[in-house]
């Protein structure tokens, strides 16, 4: 699989990046999910409001610590304030927040964590009180940021406090997934891996997974389930022509998402169009409402990209941390209760930092699709801006 990107093409490979990324505004921090067949590694996520600092290890934190401290450098900020998730009851959640502001007070910054005044139901202590005083976000107890960090996806809207603010935020509140799209990000990822792949004769498929979208869609509808159901059998057809040709005997299978989903809510997995047809209620109730009780509205179909990562004798998936286009940290993401065709990330997966285990020839393969996908991210951005 390594042999896929040669080791001999590095260099040729840092140049075709730093040319791609050169007019473009980095994301601050970013996780990118990768999955690895053994035949082909391709991501099947990006997160530009990522959680899970927590899992970092002391390496992997002081290395994100120089890295923050850089990302910030020129803008000569001092004070940060952090603004979470608005459901904050997850303890998970809640340590990733406070592993990112001792992160944040490491790299030099004086950093608050901050909750709207209406959502101070949160389990986070110690907080503060965010208010909105001509178009300055400031804490109830005066304190007044030169940036502030979202650690929030806002999937429904923005809200208000967050509008036509003086301070930048980052990442842009612009940027949430209200408005982002997972088919309009993955349209990018594939056009700049058909670039890269054309550049050094590499087939974009090995890199990638080919991935459709349906949009008014409607899990209760019939005629809704045939759009879907097609579009399924569109994309099984394609794989199925690339098994054949790498000579693959494993069965092709897809994933359907919702479009603007995150922490693995609203995806099912099929193998045949029929399957979407005869959809059973569990299933069609799970495709129906994703986090903050959005209703799915689009989804996407991607091939199925099954792992052969192993971590504590479970299925894993390797999990890459940004700032900027910098990895900051290796994860697998790994889960017992899960084969290796499923979706992992469920309320039963785990995570371990495996930077300083993995080898240099896998970590180079990962970094580099890894980057792609950061710079789809970038890409992406612009088009928020535009």
């Amino acid at each position: 699989m390594q042999n896929i990107i040669h080791p001999k093409l590095k260099k040729s490979l840092n140049s075709w990046f730093e040319e791609k990324f050169d007019s473009l505004t980095l994301p601050f921090y970013s996780s990118i999910d990768l999955r690895n067949s053994g035949y082909k590694i391709a991501p099947i996520d990006a997160n530009l409001f990522p959680a899970g600092f927590n899992n970092l290890s002391e390496v992997s934190k002081a290395i994100a610590v120089e890295l923050m401290k850089s990302y910030f450098k020129e803008k000569q900020h001092k004070k940060i304030l952090i603004i979470p998730e608005n459901y904050t009851r997850n303890k998970m959640y809640i340590e990733n927040v406070f592993a990112i502001e001792r992160i944040l007070q490491l790299a030099g910054f004086e950093t608050r964590i901050g909750l709207l005044h209406n959502e101070t139901y949160n389990l986070i202590e110690p907080y503060e009180t965010v208010v909105k005083e001509n178009s300055l976000l400031k804490t109830t107890s005066g304190f007044v940021p030169d940036v502030v960090v979202l650690n929030r996806d806002m999937t429904s809207h923005i809200p208000d406090t967050l509008e036509n603010l003086k301070q930048e935020i980052v990442p842009s509140p612009l940027y949430g997934w209200h408005s982002r799209q997972k088919f309009q990000y993955f349209e990018i990822y594939q056009k700049l891996a058909s670039e890269l792949c054309s550049e050094f004769q590499i087939d974009p498929w090995l890199i990638s997974a080919p991935t459709e979208s349906c949009s008014s869609v409607n899990f209760n509808d019939d005629s809704s389930l045939e759009t879907v159901a097609a579009k399924v059998d569109q994309v099984l057809s394609l794989v199925q022509k690339k098994y054949e040709e790498y000579k693959i005997k494993t069965q092709p299978y897809v994933f359907i998402k919702a479009s603007n989903g995150t922490y693995g809510m609203g995806i099912i997995t099929a193998t045949s169009g029929e399957e979407i047809l005869s959809l059973n209620k569990k299933k069609r109730n799970k495709m129906k409402k994703i986090k903050e009780g959005i209703e799915v509205s689009s989804v996407i179909v991607q091939e199925g990209v099954p792992t052969i990562d192993v971590f504590e004798h479970s299925p894993a998936e390797p999990l890459i941390y940004y700032i900027g286009n910098t990895p900051t940290c290796y994860l697998y993401r790994y889960n017992s209760r899960k084969d290796i065709y499923s979706s992992l990330n469920s309320t039963d997966c785990k995570f371990h930092d495996v930077s300083q285990i993995v080898e240099n020839k896998t970590l180079s393969l990962w970094n580099t699709v890894s980057k792609l996908a950061v710079l789809a991210l970038a890409v992406e951005m612009r088009s928020f801006h535009t």
